[in-house]
């Protein structure tokens, strides 16, 4: 039987999962609440595939490059919608991408259960 605390854990982790990852491929799914219909607006996510799957196997690095990858997209997406809302852009989007990232950080944040869970016996990398 698993301990209690590594059950909330993983629940814990699977939302901030879904909601980064939902974050991530919105652009995809919804280009115009992003730009215009001749823009491109997108990027690669085999970076937040790499942190997530960090978490689960809970290398010690995963935690801290979450966070900064996080902050990192809440920073681009924030300017971007700030600058939207002045001159008459696409605003939708970046609105829902920012308050995702808001939603996986504060989970990421204050869960105790998952920091209980992260600071247990990290896996190696090259097991």
């Amino acid at each position: 039987m698993q301990p209690v605390h590594r059950s909330s854990a993983l629940l814990h982790l699977a939302v901030v999962a879904a909601c980064l990852l939902l974050a991530a491929y919105l652009p995809t799914w919804r280009k115009l609440w992003f730009v215009a219909e001749s823009g491109h607006f997108g990027g690669g996510n085999l970076c937040l595939w790499l942190l997530l799957l960090g978490l689960y196997r809970r290398w010690r690095w995963a935690l801290g490059l979450t966070y900064a990858y996080v902050l990192l997209q809440l920073g681009v997406a924030g300017y971007i919608l700030l600058l939207n809302s002045t001159t008459g852009g696409p605003t939708l989007g970046f609105a829902l991408i920012s308050g995702l990232n808001v939603v996986g950080l504060l989970v990421l944040y204050q869960s105790g259960a998952l920091h209980r869970y992260l600071g247990s016996s990290p896996i190696s990398a090259f097991e």
